[in-house]
Parts: C-alpha cells; sequence; structure tokens
C-alpha cells in the first residue's frame, strides 16, 4: 500500500536557522525550553508572540496555528478551570478569582511555548543534522563505552517507527470498516452522534490494538534481522565557531541571571 503523501509533491521548508552548527541547533532548542519554563508571566507572553512568529517563519500560519488548538479546546478549558477553583492564594478552595485566571493562563503559556519550541526545532532540522547534533554532544560519552557510532540507525529507526505505526493502524482500521459494510454493497452505515455511537467508536478503536501490535512485532523480527550489519555513514558536522559559541555563552550568562533573580525573589 502506498501511503497518500507519497503521491504529493514533495516541499523544502526553508530553514530558520541556516548555517548554524547542529549541536548548537540543539543547544538553542535547550535554551529555549529553560527559558520557557523561568521567564515570569509578562515577558513569557512576549516570548509566545516571538515563538508564533518563528511557527510562521517555518510555514505554519497563524491560522494554521490556531486550527491546531482545535482538538485541545475541552483540555484547555479543563485546565483554566482547575486553576480558577484551586488557586488557594487569592481565594478560598471552590471560589473562582482573577489570579486563579492568570494562573491557568500562565500553565496553558508555558505548555503552548514548549510544544512549539519543539514544533519549530522539528520544522527547521533534518534528521541527519539531528543525528550530528546528539553526536556532538555524546561524542565524549564514546570513550566510556557508548556505541555512538549506531546512534544514527536507532534515531532513524526511532522516528521512523511513528509513521509506520500511524499507517498500519489506519488500514487495519478501513479494513475493519469494510468488513463492517452493509450486505449487497450497501455502503458503509452512518457514525451516530449519540452516545451509542461513541462507544462503538471506542469498540473499534480497541479492536484495533490486538492486529496492530502482531503486525509490528512482525516487522520488529524482520527488522532486526535487515540491519544487524548495516550501520550509517559519518555525519560528522565538525566544530562551531567561536563567535557563534560566545553568543551562546552570553545568552546562557542571561538565563542564569534571570534564574537568580527569581530564586531570590522567591528567597524573599
Amino acid at each position: 500500500m502506498i501511503p497518500a503523501p507519497g503521491l504529493s509533491p514533495a516541499t523544502v521548508r526553508r530553514p530558520l536557522w541556516p548555517g548554524l552548527h547542529p549541536a548548537l541547533r540543539m543547544g538553542v532548542l535547550v535554551l529555549g525550553l529553560t527559558t520557557t519554563v523561568l521567564l515570569p508571566f509578562p515577558i513569557l507572553a512576549i516570548w509566545g508572540g516571538g515563538l508564533s512568529l518563528a511557527l510562521w517563519r517555518t510555514g505554519l500560519s497563524p491560522r494554521v496555528q490556531l486550527s491546531s488548538l482545535r482538538p485541545w479546546w475541552p483540555m484547555i478549558l479543563l485546565i483554566l478551570v482547575i486553576h480558577l477553583l484551586t488557586t488557594l492564594e487569592a481565594a478560598p478552595l471552590g471560589r473562582p478569582s482573577w489570579p486563579g485566571l492568570l494562573a491557568g493562563l500562565q500553565a496553558l503559556l508555558r505548555v503552548g511555548c514548549t510544544i512549539g519550541w519543539l514544533v519549530v526545532y522539528s520544522r527547521s532540522t533534518a534528521q541527519d543534522d539531528l543525528v550530528a547534533g546528539v553526536r556532538w554532544w555524546l561524542h565524549p560519552l564514546g570513550r566510556l563505552g557508548l556505541p555512538v557510532a549506531d546512534l544514527g540507525l536507532s534515531l532513524a529507526v526511532a522516528m521512523g517507527t511513528v509513521p509506520v505505526v500511524v499507517g498500519e493502524g489506519r488500514r487495519i482500521s478501513a479494513s475493519l470498516r469494510l468488513r463492517r459494510s452493509g450486505p449487497s454493497g450497501q455502503g458503509q452505515r452512518k457514525p451516530r452522534r449519540d452516545l451509542r455511537g461513541a462507544l462503538e467508536t471506542l469498540e473499534d478503536r480497541a479492536r484495533v490494538i490486538v492486529p496492530l501490535l502482531e503486525a509490528m512485532s512482525r516487522r520488529a523480527e524482520t527488522l532486526s534481522l535487515s540491519l544487524r550489519s548495516r550501520r550509517p555513514g559519518s555525519l560528522a558536522a565538525g566544530q562551531p565557531g567561536p563567535a557563534v559559541l560566545g553568543l551562546v555563552l552570553l545568552f546562557l550568562w542571561l538565563l542564569a541571571l534571570v534564574a537568580w533573580a527569581i530564586l531570590r525573589g522567591g528567597a524573599a
């Protein structure tokens, strides 16, 4: 079965940080995630706006970003309600307050910025750059016996497993829907919108688990045989320039100052 994306024209994304060393790209990701955790709420809102512009640069327009939140609206409302009713610094338990609402918005903004950083990195970094960056950071551990040379193959297999599992699950689900069709080619029955329809949907998804695990087990057996004597080529990316290292050290120093100010304010 040929997947549908294989028939679509291939598009090459413009990199967000061209020419930057792969190891420094991974370092920027870690620093961005750390900054998201440490920043206070007003500055975090500005940080999120800049991250939205970065996502726009990678090809995700503001409309696409908002539409991607559609499946998560129930969870977003649940988090807001929990913070609204359980923030004890401003009101007793069960009584809504404005600080509780702000605490919920702050928690959602931190989660959104964290996911945004991961999306920016995944859309701006190729798999070879990811492997080269991980190898650069873990190269000293090779002296302790860590198989750094096989790291590229491990990452390729791990990252390629997710789309294979999704495609196999969709194929099995489509087969189940075809078997459930009416007699004499009357077509598939219409989905119900009530509680019974929701239970039937959950039952159909549960039926996919067993054949999916069986298919993945067969793939695992053949994959181990085919990859036993294979190893990816060298993906050494060299060393980053001194100017870029200086900028990273400056950012680390500023981040340490922010963390020290937050800890000092909490102790006071």
